[in-house]
C-alpha cells in the first residue's frame, strides 16, 4: 500500500511508560518518514494543550487529533474541527463526580482544568510520570469561557451503571484506559479517534485506504479500526490487539520506530 497519513498515539505508544518523553530513536524514525512525504498526526486523548513541547523532544507533527477526537488542528493553518460538550453534558459530569467525590478534569484551549480532585490529579502525574497540563479549576468558572472539549476522571466501573441510569439520556462515551482502572475519557457520543482520522484525511483530501494508526489503548480501537491498517502495540490492551489489523512490537523501548524500519525501509 502506499501510506499517505500515519496517526500515532502519544502515551503508551510513543511515549513508553515511565518515558517523560518521545524516546529519540521514535522521533528520528518518524522525522525520517515524513522525508518520504507522509503526513503524521498525533492522535491523543490529551487536549492540545496538554502535550507540551518537552515531551515532543523536537518532533513536529504534521497535524493533530487531540482531546479523544475532539479537537483537530493542521499544523500549518490551525485548528479546523471542535466538538464541544454541552452545558447539560457538563453539569451532568460535575454533579455525579460531585455526589461521589470523584476526581474529575475538563479540556480547554489554554489548560486542563481540575474541577474536583486537582491535588489527586497532580500526585498521579507525579507517580506516573505525566505532565497534562494541569490546571485547579476548583472554582469551577473556565465553561464560562468556553465549554470543554471533554473530559477525564477517575470512576470506577462499579458505578457506571448509577451513572447510565441517571444520565444515559446524554448519549455519553465513557472509555476505561487501561479498561480495568477508573481512569477514563468521556466524550461525546461519536467524537473519537476514528471520527478524528476521518475528518483528517478528508482535509488532507487523503483516501482511507492510504492511513495507517498506531495504538495501544481501548480509546485507539475507533482509529485502528477506521484506518486501513491498524497497528496496536504489543503491550496494548487485549481490546486493543484484538482490534486491530496487525499485532506490533512493544512500546519499549523504541516499538514506534520498529513499526517505520518495516513500513517504510526505503527511508532509512
Amino acid at each position: 500500500m502506499t501510506c499517505k497519513l500515519l496517526l500515532l498515539d502519544i502515551d503508551g505508544t510513543l511515549r513508553p511508560a515511565g518515558c517523560s518523553t518521545i524516546p529519540a530513536e521514535n522521533v528520528a524514525a518518524i522525522k525520517a518518514v515524513q522525508k518520504l512525504g507522509v503526513k503524521v498526526a498525533i492522535a491523543t486523548g490529551r487536549s492540545r494543550a496538554g502535550v507540551l513541547p518537552e515531551m515532543l523532544a523536537g518532533l513536529r507533527p504534521d497535524a493533530w487529533i487531540c482531546a479523544g477526537g475532539a479537537q483537530l488542528a493542521d499544523a500549518k493553518t490551525g485548528e479546523f474541527s471542535v466538538h464541544r460538550l454541552t452545558p447539560e453534558e457538563m453539569y451532568a459530569l460535575v454533579d455525579f463526580f460531585e455526589d461521589y467525590d470523584l476526581p474529575l478534569r475538563f479540556s480547554f484551549h489554554d489548560a486542563n482544568y481540575a474541577y474536583i480532585g486537582y491535588d489527586e490529579f497532580k500526585r498521579l502525574e507525579k507517580e506516573l510520570k505525566l505532565d497534562n497540563h494541569i490546571v485547579d479549576g476548583e472554582d469551577q468558572e473556565q465553561h464560562l469561557v468556553e465549554m470543554p472539549f471533554g473530559a477525564f476522571g477517575m470512576m470506577p466501573q462499579s458505578l457506571e451503571p448509577a451513572f447510565t441510569e441517571k444520565y444515559g439520556y446524554l448519549d455519553l462515551d465513557i472509555v476505561h484506559c487501561p479498561p480495568d482502572s477508573p481512569a477514563c475519557d468521556i466524550l461525546q457520543d461519536g467524537v473519537n479517534k476514528g471520527t478524528g482520522l476521518l475528518e483528517l484525511a478528508e482535509h488532507f483530501g487523503i483516501g482511507l485506504s492510504e492511513t495507517v494508526a498506531v495504538g495501544d489503548g481501548d480509546n485507539d480501537i475507533p482509529m485502528l479500526q477506521a484506518a486501513c491498517i491498524g497497528i496496536a502495540m504489543g503491550s496494548g490492551s487485549e481490546n486493543a490487539k484484538a482490534a486491530a489489523a496487525v499485532v506490533g512490537p512493544e512500546a519499549a523501548p523504541h516499538g514506534v520506530a520498529d513499526i517505520c524500519r518495516q513500513l517504510w525501509p526505503e527511508a532509512f
